[in-house]
């Protein structure tokens, strides 16, 4: 018999594993990653089996797979760009250590878009990430792999990492759950960042508990406390948020606000002005003026030859083509410094706008379609909405890159869905350090959405 609220591929399902057979679990979630290589293309590289004793910690024996842009020890971070092939680190990034000292088994690294440059993971040098739901599609991205190892059931929990949507809108193309935390909050220690000002790594899982579980491990923080449905207030910023929806996104979003509505939260129209125009204008400047300034200075932080290179060689040699058209124009038309502090004194503006909305309504929330369309099938370059082609990256990021520009915590939580339906990610997105609050309403939507 079923168990109310127990989810496959969940942690507690891999800890009932654990229970009953600790030594089979990572080496069928290793299996699993290795066997689905040919058809999915979600992990890139395999570690091999921890020697010692068994596990200790929280996460004793819990598999997890990290985004393979974040350093982990005696495996290759790639980036998934060609020149940075066989650059294998000594040391684990910050937040990958903190999980292992919790005895979590890092199994391997997963597929992403070259140099998180994307939100498709087709990645020119090891082709396209797929999505578990639906194999001609794309999983999102840039943190696509990471995403997709979770919706197949390989691991309950994997890193990734986002700058202006790589966690959640993945997390909402493969129906499943991502977090960006506040900017600042996790370590960002051996992760290879395209912008200090808006990168940070975030976890990826089938439920907001078992990602508000990972957040306590890699933070310290106590577990979350329950809110009460009467006592949440969300606003829905229409403005911006809500133009040009496919029909299945406008019908599932709105379909949850009046769930919400029934169960007693508070919801109110609002606006978080000029939050497209802003992130239009500013987003794009802030990371290729961050890029051009300091990717330099990590590639001298690896070992010989990769020490050597530069970002011109990474562009000279990078295999997607869209990729290599951004770091060739980034190369060629460096943004002027005046134009990077205009976007940063923009990025503050919009900050300010969220913190006044925020406030000003009294509202633990945001909410919003993650994402405006579902997942587009494998080299589609635009996207069909209100019958309208857009292209695919201003299309799937318009939602996400407001609040990753000024630092917001924000998550992405799956929609109901019929069999047979694509995923649709709600977006939940709350006040600049609130992360473990904002983890408490999303749990508690999350229960209010659940069949």
């Amino acid at each position: 018999m079923p168990v109310p609220g127990f989810v496959p591929g969940s942690i507690a399902d891999f800890r009932s594993r654990l229970a009953a057979d600790a030594s089979a679990v990572a080496s069928q979630s290793r299996h699993l990653a290795e066997e689905t290589k040919p058809a999915l293309g979600i992990f890139w590289a395999i570690s091999e089996p921890p020697t010692g004793g068994p596990h200790r910690g929280s996460l004793a024996g819990i598999p997890f797979g990290v985004k393979d842009n974040v350093e982990v020890a005696g495996l290759p971070t790639t980036s998934g760009t060609p020149a940075l092939i066989g650059s294998i680190p000594a040391h684990d990034a910050e937040v990958v250590a903190r999980l292992r000292a919790a005895g979590a088994d890092m199994i391997g690294k997963t597929g992403m878009h070259e140099l998180g440059f994307g939100t498709t993971s087709n990645n020119g040098t090891f082709g396209p990430v797929h999505n578990p739901v639906d194999p001609t599609r794309v999983p999102g991205g840039s943190s696509g792999g990471s995403a997709a190892a979770v919706a197949a059931g390989i691991v309950p929990f994997t890193i990734g990492n986002d700058t202006g949507g790589s966690m959640r809108i993945p997390a909402s193309f493969c129906g499943i759950v991502g977090m960006r935390p506040s900017i600042g909050r996790y370590p960002g220690q051996g992760m290879i960042a395209l912008s200090p000002t808006r990168d940070t790594s975030g976890v990826f899982a089938h439920t907001v508990a078992d990602v508000a579980e990972i957040d306590a491990v890699i933070m310290g923080e106590a577990p979350l406390e329950r809110i009460p449905a009467s006592e949440i207030r969300l606003g829905v910023p229409r403005p911006g948020f809500f133009d040009l929806l496919s029909a299945e996104v406008r019908e599932a979003t709105e379909s949850a606000i009046e769930a919400f509505r029934a169960a007693g939260v508070t919801v109110i129209d609002t606006e978080v002005v000029d939050a497209q125009v802003t992130a239009e204008f500013a987003a794009m400047p802030v990371v290729a003026y961050e890029t051009l300034a300091g990717f330099d200075t990590y590639l001298k932080t690896l070992s010989a030859p990769y020490n050597a290179l530069t970002l011109q060689d990474i562009a000279d040699t990078a295999a997607s083509p869209d990729v290599k058209a951004i770091l060739e124009s980034m190369l060629a038309n460096p943004v002027p410094r005046e134009l990077y502090e205009e976007a940063l004194n923009a990025k503050d503006t919009l900050a300010a706008a969220y913190a006044h909305t925020l406030a000003a309504d009294r509202l633990d929330a945001l909410i919003y379609p993650t994402v405006p369309v579902t997942a587009p099938v494998i080299g589609e370059t635009t996207v069909l909405v209100e019958g309208v082609a857009l292209p695919h990256f201003q299309t799937t990021i318009r939602n996400t890159d407001p609040g990753s520009l000024t630092g917001q915590p924000s998550l992405s939580i799956p929609l109901p869905r019929a069999a047979g339906q694509l995923p649709i990610g709600l977006g939940i997105e709350g006040a600049i350090g609130a992360d473990r609050h904002i983890l408490a309403v999303a749990a508690s939507l999350e229960e209010i959405l659940a069949p």
